[in-house]
This record gives C-alpha cells, sequence and structure tokens, in this order.
C-alpha cells in the first residue's frame, strides 16, 4: 500500500552489509573510532581539526568528527565496540569525545549496539535517549524541533525532554515525539510495516530468526533481541491507526547540496526513516501527562474533533447568539394592506320626460 501512494527511485539497492568481528569489550567501553563501511550518494565527512571533504568507504573517524547526508543518502558506520550507526538522508551526526554520546542535528540515525558495551546517549536540541544495548531510531527537524524516537528492543531505552525533568522508558513498537523539548505523545507501531519498507534497517537481518548463525557476534547480539520483540508483537489494528502522520517528515529544503553533487535519478524522501512506513496508535499514559501544545506541525491528527462540553461551548464570532425559547424574540408585523370593499351599484333612477302638448287643430 505505501509503495503505491509514495512511488520512489531507489538508486541502488543494498543487500547484506558485510561487517567486521567486533573487538572484546569491557563494562563500558570507550567509542575511540568509527570506520565509514557503506556509502550510498552524497556523503559529507566533517573532521573536527580539518576541512571538509566527501566520505568515501574506510575513512577513520574520530571523536569530535561529524557526517553529512545529503538526499536519498546513505551511510554505515561501524566502531570500535561493534556498534553499528546508519545515519540517514539529510543528517547531521557526530560522536562527542571522551564519552558514549551522540549527536544529531537534523535527519535520521539508526543505532545498534550490542548489549554490555555500556551506557549510551544520543542527543538533538529538544531531547535525549539512553541506550543501555540494542536497537532504536531517533529522527529530527531542526526546522520545527521536533524529535522522534522509535524503540525497536525491549532493552530499557529511556528518552528524556529538553531539561530532563521527565522522561520515559520505552518497549518494543513503541514511538514517543518530543516538540520544542516537551512530550508530545506516546505511540505503538507496527514492527512489520517498519522492517518491510524502510530502507534504514534494509540488509541487517533484524528480523533473522535466533538460532541463525552468524559470523558477527555484536551483530548477532542485536539481531536475537529484534527478532524476539517482533515475534511477541500484536500487529496494530483498530479504528485509532495512523498512517505516516505529518510529525515524521523532514521539513522540506531547497537544496541539501551544491548542484554538481545532486544525483539526478534520486528522489526527496520525506517519509519515515528513508522511504519506511509507519502504523501507529495512541497508547495510554500516566495521569501527570502534560496538556498537548499545539506546534507547526502537530505530531498527530486522527480526524476525529474535540468534543466540546455544554458548560463551555465554542465561541464563535461569526454567528448570532441564539435565542432561548424564554425570551423569544419579539417579531416585526408586516405592514396591513386594507382590502376594498366591494362597492354596490346604485340603482339607476330614469329622469322624468315631459309629455309633448297634443297638436292644436284649426
Amino acid at each position: 500500500m505505501f509503495r503505491k501512494l509514495f512511488p520512489l527511485v531507489v538508486v541502488s539497492l543494498w543487500g547484506v552489509v558485510v561487517l567486521s568481528p567486533s573487538q572484546p569489550a569491557s563494562a563500558s567501553t570507550p567509542l575511540t573510532q568509527a570506520v565509514v563501511k557503506s556509502l550510498r550518494n552524497w556523503v559529507q565527512l566533517m573532521p573536527q581539526s580539518r576541512p571538509k571533504r566527501r566520505a568515501q568507504i574506510k575513512d577513520a573517524m574520530t571523536p569530535g568528527d561529524g557526517l553529512s547526508t545529503g538526499k536519498a543518502s546513505l551511510a554505515d558506520l561501524r566502531f570500535n565496540d561493534g556498534s553499528l550507526a546508519r545515519i540517514g538522508e539529510r543528517a547531521v551526526f557526530r560522536f562527542v569525545p571522551r564519552s558514549r554520546t551522540f549527536t544529531l542535528s537534523n535527519g535520521t540515525v539508526l543505532l545498534l549496539i550490542p548489549p554490555g558495551r555500556g551506557e549510551t546517549k544520543v542527543r538533538t536540541r529538544s531531547a535525549a535517549a539512553t541506550i543501555r544495548g540494542s536497537a532504536l531510531f531517533v529522527r529530527y527537524d531542526e526546522q520545527t524541533d521536533t524529535t522522534v524516537v522509535g524503540s525497536l528492543t525491549d532493552s530499557g531505552i529511556e528518552v528524556f525532554n529538553q531539561d530532563e525533568s521527565r522522561s520515559r522508558v520505552l518497549k518494543a513498537g513503541q514511538l514517543i515525539v518530543l516538540v520544542k523539548g516537551e512530550i508530545q505523545g506516546l505511540y505503538n507501531f507496527d514492527l512489520r510495516s517498519f522492517y518491510d519498507t524502510s530502507d534504514l534497517v534494509r540488509g541487517l537481518d533484524l528480523t533473522k530468526p535466533n538460532n541463525t548463525p552468524s559470523s558477527d557476534p555484536a551483530m548477532a547480539s542485536v539481531q536475537a533481541e529484534t527478532s524476539e520483540a517482533l515475534s511477541k508483537q500484536v500487529p496494530i489494528t483498530g479504528e485509532n491507526v495512523v498512517e505516516n502522520p505529518s510529525f515524521i517528515q523532514l521539513s522540506p529544503v531547497s537544496s541539501d547540496v551544491p548542484d554538481e553533487e545532486v544525483v539526478q535519478d534520486a528522489l526527496p524522501v520525506n517519509s519515515l526513516v528513508d522511504t519506511g512506513e509507519i502504523i501507529l496508535n495512541n497508547t495510554e499514559e500516566s495521569e501527570d501527562k502534560p496538556t498537548p501544545q499545539t506546534p507547526a506541525n502537530p505530531p498527530v491528527n486522527n480526524n476525529k474533533p474535540i468534543p466540546q462540553t455544554p458548560s463551555n461551548p465554542p465561541v464563535n464570532n461569526n454567528k448570532p447568539i441564539p435565542q432561548t425559547p424564554a425570551n423569544p424574540p419579539t417579531p416585526t408585523p408586516e405592514p396591513t394592506i386594507p382590502t376594498p370593499e366591494p362597492q354596490t351599484p346604485e340603482p339607476t333612477i330614469p329622469e322624468p320626460t315631459t309629455p309633448e302638448p297634443p297638436p292644436i287643430s284649426t
């Protein structure tokens, strides 16, 4: 269904990504290096102390370096602890020195972090997600200051608002939306639809059964948790299901990269996580949920009007105030036009005639 609604030209279809075996990791393995494993279309390397340049496979990144992508572009980074970061289109991604912290200034990143590597954090301008292992995606729209975090595993992924005064722990198949630093909604989304349609997970075998042999132990530990979460989720159906809500779209821009770098046969991708379809519905929130704000790009629209209570009727300045039966309006009498009475014709009295005198005979 999604491909009929959003036909896209995919420049290159990736197969299984070949990943090198991970190094032994301690309880908290510091991130000291990332290597570019795969590229698609336009990807720029942003070294901390050197000029920016076009990225190449096998480029090494150290803490403080960054990576940016253009339209319909992807890049795979493999870290020294065996973790994988796949950066989607129109993204700006960095990892912070002397920490296990990443920053995302725009776009989408998928993180696959083997359990036991230590606490990892992803920051946007208005939110932060803490991961202690396994898989999640983070999407940030800089223009609307909207952060979307989705969990693919039951691994205790916790998402904080901007000042870290409130947080939510996500289960597999849960997605949280934050706008301008405030939590706006918590939703369930369909994992099967996500895996079937998202270009960001293509070739990573995240639905592989647990008993499948693997030459990459680090990714195998992540695949075991993603496939288990998928097998446990009940498909999402019902009246409140929303497909591809507006808050998952990146705001359009006039140009992402110089004209000479634009891939001519690539189309802009505005759907979730680069050609992925999302099907979600509302999930229960606790009673301390704040009153949702209405952003310029609202997080969800169920197409249902908000019921008004009789004690607080809506105000409409364009309509007259209705009159109650106890005080009916006084009708304005219409002018009465008198009907003319029929005239009775008066009898005609003939005038008396004077007889002429008889002639006088002589």
